[in-house]
């Protein structure tokens, strides 16, 4: 009997970019329903033997790593954060990406960790640069609008940067309260900046964000926000973001795309751009003043990738 597919869940998230990668993911399955594994604790998975995609940020818990053996991996999109390398790629990590290699890797940084190891890979690239436009918007609909999500926010600490826990101490918290003022002007100057070079273009301007609150809203309601989210970049002009799973979608449906990097500096932000700047122009907010009332060209340069992506995923998948 051949084993069901599966994709990636993510029940504790608050990123709808978690989300838009496992609707990625779905699109090439068949069955109306399919099984859902917690990211973070694949190794508890104990039913059923399934085949997982295994595409996206890895990982939160990596002492839960590797997975179960009832799970069939294909390592396509896979990025290897800093925080867990260590943890993930000790033996008996390295040791299981070796069974299941060569390992589809999202970013050059992931591709180069695995290498020094050992592990045979290849850069795929995202799984969300494969999605189809046509699920989303009437393609017969005149593209309109600006669509800015979450730009800039990495210049801002994150609220649990001021709570103290066993890896956050008082010294660390006192430092960042200093540093905050100072932080504050660096994003205020980033977003006046940005709102000069709205200004000078002559299009309706729509402001979201990529995060949403998890306590307030169910998971199928923080599923059902990402693919709201999906619409609104299919049919925008112009989507303006510091969030990779804003931009790549983007280019999917062949959206201009200007990506915001200020603060995201940090060699874990730096690790996942590595090698998406052949998509999408990584700029910093002061380049915005050389292009007021411009507006970027859609690259096309996914296109090969995203021919990989499909046969990778059809000879996985097949019977």
């Amino acid at each position: 009997m051949s084993k069901k597919a599966a994709v990636l869940a993510y029940p504790n998230s608050n990123n709808l970019g978690d989300y838009i990668q496992s609707i990625a993911a779905k699109q090439f399955i068949e069955e109306e329903e399919c099984t859902e594994l917690d990211r973070d604790s694949l190794d508890d998975y104990t039913e059923e033997p399934v085949k997982l995609i295994m595409n996206g940020w890895f990982i939160e818990a990596p002492s839960h790593w590797p997975p179960s053996a009832h799970i069939t991996p294909l390592f396509i999109s896979f990025h290897l954060n800093p925080t867990a390398e260590k943890v993930m790629l000790n033996e008996k990590g390295i040791a299981y990406l070796k069974a299941h290699q060569p390992i589809g890797c999202r970013d050059l940084h992931t591709q180069k960790v695995l290498e020094r190891k050992g592990i045979k890979t290849f850069f795929s690239a995202c799984l969300t640069l494969s999605l189809k436009r046509a699920a989303f918007v009437n393609l017969k609909k005149e593209r309109k609008g600006i669509v800015v999500i979450s730009p800039l926010e990495r210049l801002l600490p994150e609220p649990q940067t001021f709570r103290r826990t066993h890896t956050n101490g008082l010294f660390n918290i006192l430092v960042q309260t200093l540093k905050f003022p100072f932080k504050y002007i660096r994003y205020r100057k980033a977003i006046s900046r940005l709102q000069a070079y709205l200004d000078s273009l002559d299009e309706t301007v729509v402001w979201t964000s990529q995060l949403i609150d998890r306590k307030q809203f169910s998971e199928k309601e923080r599923i059902l926000a990402a693919t709201k989210q999906l619409a609104l970049l299919a049919n925008a002009s112009l989507v303006i973001t510091s969030r990779i799973h804003s931009a790549l979608p983007a280019v999917a449906f062949e959206t201009p795309v200007l990506f915001l990097s200020d603060g995201l500096e940090h060699p874990n932000q730096q690790s996942r751009l590595a090698g998406l700047e052949n998509f999408f122009p990584i700029i910093n907010s002061t380049d915005l003043l050389s292009l007021k009332g411009q507006q970027p060209e859609a690259k096309k340069a996914h296109l090969p990738f995203v021919k990989t992506i499909e046969k990778e995923m059809r000879t996985f998948l097949k019977d």
